[in-house]
């Protein structure tokens, strides 16, 4: 592990700035870069649960992607507020996936780790299309930033005290590396950062530290629940990595698992709040 420490940060440094440039070019640039990621994070699915003998309908899925991050676009929610769009767009999925498995063999493991992997990926990644324009297209994008700092920060926190002063396991029966401590370490961490870079700018967030506090809190636990989900499902899988998409990180998921609950996570605080 400590050799490929060096080809880690590199990788995540280069991940952290292309990130930050797409968030901020705004919509325009996210929608193409989640529609990109939502077609990489299926196949990787698609692979991991294809050596159980689990088929995911793919072509089904990647349309539902494409539709809830188009019922995701902000704009819809400004011109008709009254309309639910991404319940709606949830809702002719399962109609879709119902009539399919109706229509083609009746297959509801198919159907069901289906409805898994569209609430795993495109339903949570097409909160970022909200939080980019939450309160304003201006404030959209430090608002989006809070969970990429807190998971980033939670990532740290929880490897470099976990590997110092980890003894007792988190969840042993699904990621042995991870440790209490660990996790412990990464809520402290994630809470410190979040300190520091709202401090530094502090005109744009309107919460107080006790609001501070329980976003650092909450949002560094969905992080490292993000984080389990996605080693549950490589252990069923029986697989190390999701995929080899980044060097010295694995697959695309393995990068953006935290994120996938954070940022619905974010989405419902801010909200509360503001």
């Amino acid at each position: 592990m400590t050799d490929h420490l060096p080809t880690r940060v590199f990788s995540a440094l280069a991940g952290a700035l292309l990130l930050l440039l797409v968030l901020w070019g705004g919509i325009p640039l996210i929608l193409p870069t989640l529609l990109f990621v939502h077609w990489l994070g299926t196949r990787e699915l698609a692979e991991m649960l294809a050596r159980r003998g689990i088929a995911l309908n793919t072509p089904l899925l990647l349309a539902g992607g494409v539709l809830v991050f188009l019922f995701s676009l902000p704009q819809l929610y400004w011109h008709f507020p009254q309309v639910p769009w991404r319940e709606v767009a949830l809702g002719l999925f399962l109609l879709a996936s119902f009539s399919y498995e109706l229509l083609f063999g009746a297959n509801l493991p198919r159907f069901a780790f289906g409805l898994m992997a569209f609430l795993y990926l495109p339903w949570s990644l097409g909160y970022v299309l909200l939080l980019r324009e939450t309160p304003d297209a201006a404030m959209g994008l430090w608002t989006l930033s809070l969970p990429i700092v807190a998971s980033f920060a939670t990532d740290i926190g929880a490897y470099f005290i976990g590997r110092t002063f980890g003894r007792r396991k988190l969840a042993p029966e699904i990621s042995p590396g991870k440790t209490v401590e660990g996790s412990v370490g990464g809520i402290v961490v994630s809470f410190l950062a979040l300190v520091v870079y709202t401090g530094l700018v502090r005109e744009v967030f309107p919460f107080g530290l006790l609001e501070l506090w329980l976003f650092s809190l909450l949002l560094s636990l969905g992080a490292q629940l993000g984080d389990l989900a996605e080693s549950m499902l490589k252990r069923f899988a029986g697989v190390k990595d999701s995929g080899s998409f980044l060097p010295g990180h694995g697959g695309l998921l393995d990068r953006i698992d935290s994120l996938l609950f954070a940022f619905p996570l974010t989405y419902f605080l801010v909200v509360l709040f503001t």
